[in-house]
């Protein structure tokens, strides 16, 4: 008897796309997005400056403002039949993002990004059987390297595409 994830009234997915392939990662792994906050817009970058002594203020060159790479994480619950079939999921899921950079888009927040790679893991509480089925609360990290492109969603597609 396969165990699959509770079914959740209005869940909106959160996609992982590697290359051309995009991925809900609820249907994919069986992995159900719990958590999933990160910045609408980045952080600037300190700009060059110079700061004279003798004059107020200082002497910044904001001709073109620079942003910086920011993490964030996503917690995830995934359920399954036994520890092992959790396991593999997420053997699974490692083998996909692990090579390279990647874009997401999380349908709760409908913020999307590219240039992300996969930045760490944790648990929060393991892979244990309990009532019949395990079940394991995940979080993982992701580092966004560009921060000022806004990526989306395409329906029709099924594709993560930058937003014009």
């Amino acid at each position: 008897m396969a165990i699959s994830n509770p079914d959740i009234a209005a869940y909106k997915p959160f996609y992982i796309q590697v290359g051309e392939t995009c991925y809900d990662t609820r249907t994919q792994w069986g992995f159900i997005a719990k958590t999933n906050p990160y910045p609408a817009l980045p952080k600037p970058k300190e700009p060059y400056k110079t700061s004279w002594p003798d004059e107020d203020g200082d002497d910044e060159y904001v001709t073109n403002m620079y942003y910086e790479a920011f993490e964030f994480d996503v917690q995830f619950y995934v359920r399954a039949t036994d520890v092992e079939s959790i396991r593999a999921k997420l053997a699974s899921f490692f083998n996909t993002i692990k090579t390279g950079e990647f874009s997401v888009y999380d349908s709760t927040t409908g913020l999307g990004r590219q240039k992300v790679r996969y930045a760490g893991y944790s648990e929060e509480q393991a892979a244990i059987l309990n009532q019949g089925f395990a079940r394991c609360i995940f979080t993982i990290t992701f580092k966004v390297n560009d921060p000022v492109t806004f990526m989306r969603y395409n329906s029709v597609s099924g594709q993560i595409e930058e937003i014009s």
